[in-house]
């Protein structure tokens, strides 16, 4: 198994409220004997203790002010205990949307506090499987399933099951012989914020195979040839809550100079936890370059590159070619020739949290304006 591991993975969230709890007790009990000093020792100690989120932050900065508004002293003190948890907040900071990634027997996982994916690539067609860990009760899944060229019947650029016709066979993604790359890292300092990795199948493809049901007569000869393709994935710490992954295709042989390359994903739900069975995802449409479905998505790109050539893509979606379970997404590429294509859609979760978080400088400007407001108070008082 090859491990890495970037940040230590955090502890059960309750158990980081309850010792946040227990140590404000600790702060205002050290408040109340109007000592600064040891108040601002104990704020220092935040560095020790790593608050998991700004979330925690944010609560423990209203719950002080909420309880010491009653005494001018204690709010001077509360404003520089806060000073000083904004100092260090970067440190806190850092143990949030942490990463930590593996591979073992051709399924790479990735984690952090925005999301969790599996990648498999071993035993079956290439995989994507990931989930929210703020709300885990729904999994989805993406399965790379095909390649084909098709007749784009009415000329708009887009796959439509029942119009457009397949030309030949549909090319079945392998389910073996994924060769995983090794994990490569982007580092600022000592910080990881970027994971990328590879995921590489070289497969012979026969666009005419005998037997039986086939019937090519229809169709110019064309010999067997090798199609390549490659999954590149990308990980980047600065958008935690969504995978960027590229699609390769190298080798293709074209019957017509007019057809379509469509690619064929499927996508569906389960129920969260391992060999749950799977449907079709709920509240599944496209609004237009997205594909959203309960609080995933699936968002492409319009165009894909092909040598220095810019293609046009088209997505549609429905039911499967093949009438394989779940909705079917159908990306269309116009003909590029033998080159090599280059596509990179994007998959992830929506964010679930709709609470103001508190960075650093906007801590310690909520601190200056509550200084002034106590000092101007302080000034009104002595007045009378």
């Amino acid at each position: 198994m090859q491990q890495a591991l970037i940040w230590s993975k955090k502890q059960d969230g309750a158990l980081y409220i309850t010792t946040i709890i227990r140590h404000l007790e600790l702060l205002k009990w050290l408040i109340n004997l109007y000592s600064i000093k040891r108040a601002l020792s104990w704020s220092i100690m935040f560095d020790v203790f790593l608050l998991p989120s700004r979330f925690v932050i944010y609560i423990q900065f209203r719950m002080i002010l909420g309880d010491l508004l009653q005494d001018y002293k204690k709010i001077i003190i509360a404003i520089m205990a806060v000073v000083m948890l904004g100092i260090t907040l970067p440190s806190a900071a850092a143990q949030s949307n942490q990463l930590q990634y593996q591979h073992s027997t051709g399924i790479v996982t990735l984690s952090t506090d925005s999301l969790e994916i599996r990648v498999v690539g071993a035993n079956t067609s290439p995989h994507f499987h990931w989930w929210s860990p703020t709300n885990p009760s729904i999994d989805y899944h993406m399965k790379f399933v095909s390649l084909f060229e098709a007749n784009d019947t009415d000329s708009d650029g887009i796959f439509t099951r029942g119009v457009d016709v397949l030309v030949g066979p549909r090319f079945i993604l392998p389910i073996t012989d994924w060769e995983f790359s090794g994990f490569q890292t982007e580092t600022d300092g000592e910080n990881i914020t970027a994971v990328h990795f590879n995921f590489t199948s070289v497969e012979e493809f026969d666009p005419r195979p005998e037997g039986a049901e086939y019937n090519w007569t229809h169709l110019p000869t064309l010999p067997s040839f090798n199609v390549t393709v490659q999954l590149r994935v990308h990980f980047y710490m600065d958008s935690p809550s969504e995978v960027k992954f590229d699609v390769i295709i190298d080798g293709w042989n074209w019957t017509y100079d007019d057809s379509i390359l469509v690619f064929q994903f499927v996508i569906t739900e389960s129920n969260h936890g391992a060999n749950q069975p799977e449907t079709p995802p709920g509240q599944f449409h496209k609004t237009e370059t997205k594909f959203q479905f309960s609080n995933g998505y699936m968002e492409y790109e319009p165009t894909a590159l092909a040598a220095n050539n810019t293609l046009q893509v088209k997505a549609s979606y429905g039911q499967g070619v093949g009438l394989e379970a779940g909705e079917s997404v159908y990306l269309a590429f116009e003909n590029f020739g033998d080159e090599t294509l280059v596509y990179d859609p994007v998959l992830g979760v929506e964010s679930s949290s709709s609470l103001p978080l508190i960075d650093t400088p906007t801590l310690l400007l909520i601190g200056g304006v509550i200084g002034v407001v106590v000092i101007a108070a302080i000034a009104l008082r002595v007045r009378k």
